[in-house]
């Protein structure tokens, strides 16, 4: 996650030794993964069933902010899953939290077994604004993910947990706007990029309470990982 120095606050970033490493475990661990199906859900590493849906709490950690939301995933009859999240970044240079909201749909293409193989496209929004010095600031982000996932389901037999391991790669298209007002005056910057991405981590689910921890990084030039972390129930 990353934001223009000129457009507002800075935001933390989401290189291959994290493609290989993480592809390399979740291909080790399908191999070894126990029959059962897997639908949309084991893509976006969700622990619900068809007709279920989990609610639970999130936290995000980066050098310079802390984030906390709430998400839900639904897994719908069929090949779907949904996934939302809604919450604040907390900044440690600035007094104003960052909104954020973010959306994302997985389509399971056909099924092998254990093993789930999704494309999944999503959206997302950050948005902030503050007064520095006098000045009126204000930032936005808009982002386009698309990308290729891979996960699976191991264990689970006579009540055991059940660990979902999943990654996905693929390219996010940002668009960046943010403007300085001070009356009469107003300055306003807008920029277009779009970058690689990588999202892997595994969920542990046993019976309605489920775990889950993780990495995200885009590969853009001010970049770094944000380690995530999420946990709550399954309906």
């Amino acid at each position: 996650m990353s934001y223009e120095d000129s457009e507002g606050p800075r935001r933390p970033g989401h290189r291959s030794a994290f493609l290989m490493g993480g592809l390399s475990v979740l291909a080790l661990a399908a191999a070894t993964a126990l029959p059962s199906q897997a639908m949309g859900q084991t893509c976006l590493g969700a622990a619900t069933a068809p007709g279920q849906f989990s609610v639970g709490g999130t936290l995000d950690l980066a050098d310079d902010a802390r984030g906390y939301g709430v998400q839900s995933q639904a897994n719908p009859a069929g090949r779907m899953a949904l996934g939302a999240r809604l919450g604040v970044i907390d900044l440690d240079d600035a007094d104003d939290n960052i909104t954020t909201a973010s959306g994302e749909l997985a389509f399971q293409l056909a099924p092998r077994g254990a093993l789930s193989l999704c494309p999944v496209v999503g959206v997302e929004h950050d948005f902030w604004d503050g007064e520095v010095g006098g000045v009126d600031l204000d930032y936005s982000r808009w982002a386009f993910p698309a990308a290729l996932s891979l996960g699976t389901r191991l264990g689970g037999g006579n009540g055991s947990a059940v660990l979902l391991p999943s990654a996905r790669v693929g390219v996010m298209h940002q668009r960046f706007s943010g403007s300085a007002t001070a009356e009469p005056f107003q300055l306003r910057r807008e920029e277009d990029r779009t970058d690689l991405f990588l999202d892997a981590g595994a969920t542990v689910h046993l019976g309605p309470i489920y775990g889950q921890g993780g990495i995200r990084r885009i590969f853009e030039d001010d970049g770094e990982t944000v380690f995530r972390f999420g946990a709550g129930f399954i309906f």
